[in-house]
């Protein structure tokens, strides 16, 4: 199996090179997945993510009725949720993507759905990201709290190498459909 270092090269590219129209019509269907998703449809707060480097783009989803969405600022090498009713409330943050800058952090116990990032995702919800483990120790804090992967057709791939440390979402979004893993497929 090729190492986590080659895969994510390969598929930052794979991404890269999926064309703007393709991009824009597989966002709309991925979209449409998660607004049918039952635990979307249950939440009345969702954690989202601003994309970057060519990353499925949820925000359309900020202004879902009835709905609070909560954007990552870092911390100490951690995350905090706050809400955001506007992007407009989001300023350049850590590694210069957009994060929200006032208010106090949303109660971790109290997110209803969390949007994971990742570059790669595999059948079992492991996941490739890129390499610093936000994502991985905020899973093993919240660990109740639903997770679900979101990526392109492209980048998810039967089995991703992982590690001990390594936290699976619970299922994964691409323009095709909702992959659930079993709980049996815990690794």
């Amino acid at each position: 199996m090729e190492s986590k270092t080659a895969i994510r090269a390969s598929m930052l590219v794979c991404r890269q090179r999926i064309a703007d129209e393709d991009k824009i019509r597989s966002e709309s269907q991925i979209l449409t997945h998660i607004r049918a998703l039952p635990l979307y449809r249950k939440a009345r707060t969702f954690a989202l993510y601003y994309p970057v480097r060519g990353e499925a783009d949820l925000l359309p989803l900020l202004g879902d009725a009835g709905k609070t969405a909560l954007f990552p600022r870092v911390r100490d090498h951690e995350l905090d949720f706050y809400p955001v009713k506007s992007l407009d409330e989001l300023v350049p943050g850590h590694f210069g993507i957009p994060e929200p800058q006032n208010g106090a952090p949303f109660p971790l116990n109290d997110i209803d759905l969390l949007f994971v990032p990742g570059i790669s995702f595999d059948r079992i919800g492991h996941r490739i990201g890129y390499g610093k483990g936000y994502y991985d120790r905020l899973m093993q804090v919240g660990t109740n709290i639903p997770a679900v992967g979101v990526c392109f057709d492209e980048c998810f791939l039967e089995r991703l190498p992982a590690d001990s440390w390594d936290m699976q979402v619970d299922c994964v979004v691409t323009q095709t459909g909702v992959f659930f893993r079993s709980k049996n497929e815990v690794q």
